[in-house]
């Protein structure tokens, strides 16, 4: 040390919290089940908005800067970038996080969707989520709800809901939310509809009974409605006719008989200069 100088002395301390031992959920009362569970609550709240962190640092460490230049091959195409419409991280975040975590592509890029509009957004939902004051399900609609608009509309609708947020059933508080930001942002809604659109599709989901499936598709309110009324329309008059099952298995009754199959038109033999008749044309 040089003369006059100053000795400093630095003391790092990390903090190692222990976990308490949890005794067995057989042991415990009625009411401390009751405080364990909200406890879980609070933890599950907890870890998404640090999941949520991490992504969004992630994300900002894969800055779309560094993608591939228009023109070049490996470079971004309008149209098929799930994440291309929150402009900042790579078009290959997404994937890269889908790997991470072991998921789809599809659940990557709602995750990263769902921290992107917390941490930019929904400030005050985040700060009540990372707190566990507020349930992750609860925040994940608010969330959903105000992606697509603006952070003056979401901050107008995150002051006006976020105190009775936990008062309200999560359905309740996604209408509240969706009836308000229509109300200030009809362009958000209109937005959200074109999402909808675009992640529309079909699914086959296997059956707890052996043989059997579920055949769902994502369709507008309308025509769901009206595909329904169809269906129910033709099992209601199996039911006229005598049939003895219950009216909830004549939908499937209703349906036509085996799969669906694709008919085409009789094709014709295109005869060209040179060919030889066929065996059918020579009448043999």
């Amino acid at each position: 040390m040089t003369e006059g100088g100053v000795q400093v002395l630095v003391d790092l301390v990390w903090e190692h919290p222990v976990t308490r031992p949890r005794p067995p959920a057989s042991w415990l009362s009625d009411e401390e089940r009751a405080v364990e569970l909200q406890r879980a609550q609070q933890g599950r709240a907890r870890t998404a908005a640090y999941e949520a962190e991490l992504i969004m640092s992630m994300a900002a460490a894969r800055p779309a800067t560094e993608d591939p230049a228009p023109g070049t091959p490996g470079a971004r195409r309008p149209g098929w970038a799930v994440d291309e419409g929150y402009d900042g991280p790579s078009e290959f975040f997404t994937a890269e996080l889908s790997a991470v975590l072991n998921v789809g592509r599809g659940t990557a890029a709602h995750l990263y969707g769902r921290a992107h509009t917390w941490l930019t957004k929904l400030p005050q939902t985040f700060t009540a989520l990372a707190a566990g004051e507020l349930d992750e399900r609860r925040a994940a609609q608010l969330a959903e709800v105000l992606q697509h608009t603006s952070a003056e509309v979401a901050g107008q609708v995150e002051a006006a809901l976020l105190p009775e947020a936990t008062d309200l059933a999560v359905t309740r508080l996604k209408a509240r939310a969706t009836e308000l930001m229509v109300q200030l942002d009809a362009a958000a809604a209109d937005q959200r509809r074109e999402e909808a659109d675009k992640a529309a599709d079909v699914h086959l989901y296997p059956s707890a009974s052996d043989g059997r499936a579920t055949l769902a598709a994502d369709l507008p309110a309308e025509e769901a409605v009206e595909c329904y009324d169809i269906v129910d329309q033709l099992a209601k008059m199996l039911k006229a006719d005598g049939d003895p099952r219950r009216i909830g298995a004549h939908p499937r009754r209703a349906r036509p008989a085996g799969p669906p199959r694709l008919h085409h038109p009789p094709r014709q033999r295109v005869q060209l200069p040179g060919d030889r008749p066929a065996a059918g044309d020579r009448g043999l």
